[in-house]
């Protein structure tokens, strides 16, 4: 009986350990699509019950010096920053320094009158209504290059807020607010009398064991850093679709953003390595108590990290946005899942990627990348393809040739728009489908009209019929 179960445990362990493989291969081809079309740079790792499933880097950390990206590579981690920022402040609480209900009046100078009823919390959950300065900067135009290259810009940030009013009463509704963020690591400065990088490094990061995260502006930059990239002319989508060379013909460097401290709202750098690593503390330990984790995994938004549901499991996570540096922290708590990826390309779609991967990684459905020629159509071959479809749930999928691209859009029953979208042509019956990301297939009947349509998109069919006049 016992050798029985000797077999059968190895049995399993053998199993478990294809699958993985089988998954870790399948996002490595996903991937190295993506990267052959110059659409991804940078590096993914997956890992499940703390058994990496993937650990690769894919493009270019440098490209004027011909440096590969690699697992190693440091990369800003951008909004991923706040998961720390709040952190510092909730082992401050701990310390008994400061109470999450405290104004944060009482920690800043010169504080206006009506930040008075702002709480840290608040700071923390983005319910300040404190106005978030990236919107009046328009993330990667010249108006915020020309800001965010400047000396002293968190200085500058909370001066500017002081002059404008609340977005709303605070703790009144849910308002994502990087400025808060920059309040919350000055507060952090005040209330632990140490400058906001050296409390993370010393608080945080060394007693973590994250050896290769550290803070922009308090030193030249890390060695490891990877450039970030965009592209140098508007990507047509025959470019998108038909792939280009991550070379210095096709990408511009963009100029390296301060960040000086206390960007508290992001400005780190780290590795894949070392966010799995604050993954798996965050799955509970001695540095982490059982309390705190309630605290910082409560509903929706806590302590820099969504609290949401994808794939019918629970899902923590934080994306990174910042021009040419995207990031993404996934765990998948039940399933002892952690997915992080980084991309230096400043047009990489991160959202579709770290939707794929974690369909992957949960054995979801899921497709590869649409690649393909970009064409032209005759009068006749649109003709063929417009009219109205009827969807399996009763919704109208109208065809038309709007002036610019065959159009897809999609009503519901009462006639309420759910999405309006353009179509590329791949052949004259088959076309990428930006929205989704996906494709949209049509079938020609006898009569030269085409009968069905299937938008293909996230591994799945979505048919309609053709609505007979």
């Amino acid at each position: 009986m016992r050798i029985k179960l000797i077999v059968l445990f190895i049995v399993i362990c053998s199993v478990l350990t294809i699958s993985a493989q089988t998954k870790g291969s399948q996002i490595d081809q996903y991937l190295l699509v993506r990267s052959e079309m110059g659409n991804f740079s940078g590096v993914v790792l997956v890992a499940k019950d703390n058994q990496i499933i993937l650990r690769k880097a894919y493009g270019v950390a440098d490209i004027e010096k011909k440096i590969p990206y690699t697992p190693e590579t440091q990369q800003v981690i951008a909004s991923v920053s706040k998961m720390f920022t709040a952190f510092a402040a909730l082992q401050l609480k701990n310390d008994r320094k400061l109470q999450l209900t405290d104004s944060i009046c009482t920690y800043l100078a010169d504080c206006p009158d009506i930040w008075k009823p702002v709480t840290i919390e608040n700071l923390i959950r983005h319910t300040s209504g404190i106005p978030d300065y990236e919107e009046a900067l328009e993330l990667g135009s010249e108006k915020y290059f020309g800001f965010m290259t400047q000396p002293n810009t968190p200085i500058k940030i909370i001066e500017n807020a002081r002059e404008l009013p609340l977005d709303f009463k605070p703790g009144e509704k849910f308002k994502y607010s990087n400025t808060a963020y920059i309040i919350l690591s000055f507060i952090v400065e005040k209330v632990s009398k140490t400058p906001f990088a050296e409390y993370v490094v010393k608080k945080i990061f060394k007693p973590a064991g994250m050896k290769q995260t550290g803070v922009l502006g308090t030193k030249s930059l890390p060695k490891k850093l990877a450039n970030s990239y965009a592209p140098k002319t508007e990507l047509t989508w025959e470019k998108r679709l038909g792939g280009f060379a991550l070379t210095s013909d096709n990408l511009k460097k963009l100029p390296q953003m301060t960040l000086n401290p206390p960007h508290g709202d992001g400005g780190i750098y780290s590795t894949v390595d070392d966010l799995l690593r604050w993954s798996q503390i965050m799955d509970g330990g001695s540095f982490v108590s059982a309390k705190d984790l309630a605290e910082i995994f409560s509903p929706q938004y806590s302590f820099g990290w969504f609290i949401d549901n994808e794939f019918g499991q629970k899902r923590f996570r934080h994306n990174g946005i910042l021009p040419g540096y995207l990031s993404e922290l996934i765990k998948y708590p039940d399933e002892k899942i952690t997915i992080i990826i980084f991309s230096n390309l400043d047009h990489t779609r991160m959202s579709v990627v770290a939707r794929d991967v974690s369909a992957i990684t949960l054995g979801k459905p899921f497709d590869m990348p649409v690649r393909g020629t970009v064409i032209s159509l005759t009068k006749e071959q649109i003709s063929a393809l417009e009219g109205n479809y009827k969807t399996t749930e009763n919704n109208t999928l109208t065809i038309q040739n709007d002036p610019d691209f065959l159009s897809a859009y999609l009503k519901d029953p009462s006639g309420q728009i759910q999405f309006a979208a353009g179509l590329i042509p791949l052949s004259p019956t088959e076309f990428y489908f930006p929205f989704r990301d996906g494709k949209v297939i049509f079938t020609i009947g006898e009569k030269g009209k085409a009968t069905k349509v299937n938008l293909r998109y996230r591994g799945e069919d979505h048919f309609a019929e053709r609505v007979i006049p």
